[in-house]
Parts: structure tokens; C-alpha cells; sequence
């Protein structure tokens, strides 16, 4: 191969590990850098890849950046995910988020004893808070699932 040949294709490659590492800002300006490692209408796995920002700081910058289409409120506890790739919550189904984020600086982020999933020989547990209220710290792990109600 010659050598324009090889730069070209040094170059794409390059291109495209740097779009699967989302480094971007949300549309308030924050800085977030996420890896989007899955995107369904069903489940979504969302890799924080530095630490900063929120889980709803993640959300606004994959949107902005086209990699992701959700929905939400906000009320008095903060954002609520409503639709997520175009699957709605409704009375007996929801997005309900799990995280491999346990215990940070004094505060219980997950707890298993309210369900668990396994990804990638990881397990997440239930989330103790909201998107708003979910720090991102390299290396953790978010997935959104969607599911059927107990209730």
C-alpha cells in the first residue's frame, strides 16, 4: 500500500476510535466523556470514560451528539426518563437504571438487594438515585433497561 493510501486509512481509523469515545458537551456546555457500549429500544449501557458530570449530563451530550434519543421530565427530584429510543414508559412498564457505581464519598449510589443485571462480566445493581443525582466516575457503568412492573 503506498504511503497517501496508509495516512487515509491512519487517518479514518483514527477518526472513528474518536467518535466511540463521546467527548462532548451537553447543551448547558458541560464537559462529559462517555462511551456509548450499547443502544437498543430495550436497553442502553452507557460507560463513563472520565470523571465529571452527571448520568443526565451523559444523556444531553449522547443526544446532542446524535448517538441517543430519549425523553424525560423534570420534577422536585429531578430529570425522569420517560422514553428511551422511542419506547415510552407507561402505568406498568418504566426505565429503570442499574449502575456498577456502588459507595462514593459517603454515598450508596446502587444497592443489589433491589435487583441486579449482569453486562460484560460486570454486575450493576438498582440505582439509589435518578439521572440527575448519578455522578459519573471513569471506568463505571449505566444501563438503562426497560421493564415490566411488579406491581
Amino acid at each position: 500500500m503506498n504511503t497517501i493510501k496508509r495516512r487515509i486509512l491512519s487517518l479514518t481509523l483514527a477518526l472513528v476510535a474518536a467518535a466511540m469515545l463521546c467527548a462532548c458537551k451537553d447543551d448547558k456546555g458541560a464537559n462529559v466523556q462517555v462511551k456509548l457500549r450499547e443502544n437498543s429500544n430495550t436497553f442502553v449501557v452507557i460507560e463513563a470514560t472520565a470523571d465529571g458530570g452527571s448520568l443526565a449530563d451523559a444523556l444531553k451530550a449522547l443526544k446532542a451528539d446524535g448517538q441517543l434519543d430519549y425523553e424525560s421530565e423534570t420534577g422536585q427530584y429531578g430529570e425522569f426518563i420517560t422514553s428511551v429510543n422511542g419506547r415510552a414508559a407507561n402505568a406498568n412498564e418504566y426505565w429503570a437504571i442499574y449502575t456498577t457505581l456502588t459507595e462514593m464519598d459517603g454515598a450508596t449510589y446502587s444497592n443489589a438487594e433491589y435487583g441486579t443485571h449482569e453486562y460484560d462480566e460486570r454486575t450493576l445493581n438498582s440505582a439509589s438515585f435518578g439521572v440527575s443525582g448519578l455522578p459519573l466516575y471513569k471506568g463505571e457503568l449505566y444501563m438503562f433497561v426497560f421493564e415490566r412492573a411488579s406491581w
